[in-house]
C-alpha cells in the first residue's frame, strides 16, 4: 500500500496565528509538515531558537519557495498579500490568505485570481474568525438583497486605529458603532481588524452591496470578541451570532481565525485537494 502524501506549508509571517498552527499540528499530529517560515529582516536568528533546526527560517521569498512547499500560508499582514501574493501564484504555488482586506482592492484581486488561473495554482480564503460563510456561498446562487457584517469586539482591540482619534475608547461605557461603510474601506481603514469584512463581500453581495458594522463594546465578556452575519435573499435569511474567544497577546484577532485555517489544511489532506 503507497504511504499517503504528507502535506507541506510554509508560512508567511511568524505571530500569533501562525504559533496557533504549530500547537494545533503538534497536538492534532496530521500529516502536514511546516517546512518553512518567512520572517522580517533580522529576525530569522530569534525565530529559528524558538523553532528549532526542523523548520526553516527565511527572510526572502525566493528561500521560501525553494522549499517546495505544497501551499503558502499568509498569516501576516495585507501588505504581505500585496507584496508577494501574485509572484507566489505566478510560480504556481497555492496561497491561503487571511489578511484578506488587501482584495478591497479589485484591481488587486483580479490580478490574482488571473494570475492563479494561468498557473493552475489556488488562491484559498479561509472562513475566518465567522460562521455561516458556506450558507452564504449557496445563497448567492440566488438573489441577495442584504448582506451585512458586523464586527464587535472590547474598546481597547481598538487601540491604533482611526477610531481611537475619534473616540475616547477607555471612557466607552455601552456598545458604540465606531465605523460603517464598505467592505474596502473596513478593510483599508482597519487591517488588523476587519479582514472578515472582506470575505463576507467576495462570498456573497461583492464589495458594492455589502453593508459593514465595526463596534467597539465593552459588556462583552473579557477575553472575547464576536460578529453577527446577516443575510437575505430568495431563498431564506441567515441571522447568525458569534462569540469566540480572542488571541491572548492579540485582542484584534480571534482563536477562531487560526483555527480555520488549520481545519481547511487538514481537509486538504483529507480530500488530497492539493
Amino acid at each position: 500500500m503507497a504511504k499517503k502524501k504528507r502535506l507541506k506549508i510554509a508560512l508567511i509571517g511568524y505571530g500569533a496565528i501562525s504559533q496557533t498552527l504549530f500547537d494545533v499540528f503538534r497536538d492534532k499530529k496530521p500529516p502536514i509538515d511546516i517546512v518553512g517560515v518567512l520572517v522580517r529582516p533580522g529576525r530569522a536568528r530569534e525565530t529559528q531558537k524558538k523553532l528549532g533546526k526542523k523548520v526553516a527560517v527565511v527572510e526572502s521569498l525566493k528561500a521560501l519557495l525553494k522549499l517546495k512547499p505544497d501551499v503558502v500560508v499568509e498569516a501576516a499582514s495585507q501588505q504581505a498579500v500585496r507584496d508577494w501574493g501574485e509572484t507566489i501564484l505566478k510560480k504556481g504555488f497555492d496561497l491561503m490568505v487571511i489578511a484578506t482586506g488587501a482584495y478591497g482592492d479589485p484591481k488587486l484581486w483580479k490580478k490574482h485570481v488571473k494570475a492563479a488561473e494561468k498557473s493552475g495554482a489556488r488562491l484559498r480564503l479561509p472562513s475566518g474568525a465567522i460562521a455561516g460563510l458556506d450558507g452564504l456561498l449557496a445563497m448567492r446562487l440566488g438573489t441577495l438583497s442584504k448582506v451585512k457584517y458586523v464586527s464587535i469586539k472590547p474598546p481597547h482591540a481598538w487601540t491604533g486605529t482611526p477610531a481611537e482619534t475619534e473616540f475616547d475608547l477607555p471612557a466607552i461605557r455601552e456598545p458604540t458603532v465606531i465605523f460603517r461603510g464598505t467592505p474596502a474601506d473596513a478593510g483599508r481603514l482597519y487591517p488588523k481588524n476587519a479582514n472578515l469584512a472582506v470575505t463576507v463581500a467576495l462570498c456573497g453581495a461583492g464589495l458594492d452591496r455589502t453593508e459593514i458594522e465595526l463596534v467597539a463594546d465593552p459588556t462583552l465578556p473579557p477575553g472575547t470578541n464576536a460578529s453577527r452575519l446577516e443575510v437575505v435573499g430568495d431563498s431564506g435569511e441567515i441571522n447568525l451570532q458569534r462569540l469566540g474567544r480572542a488571541m491572548p497577546d492579540n485582542p484584534k484577532t480571534g482563536v477562531l481565525t487560526a483555527l480555520t485555517m488549520a481545519d481547511d489544511l487538514m481537509k486538504m489532506v483529507r480530500s488530497s485537494d492539493w
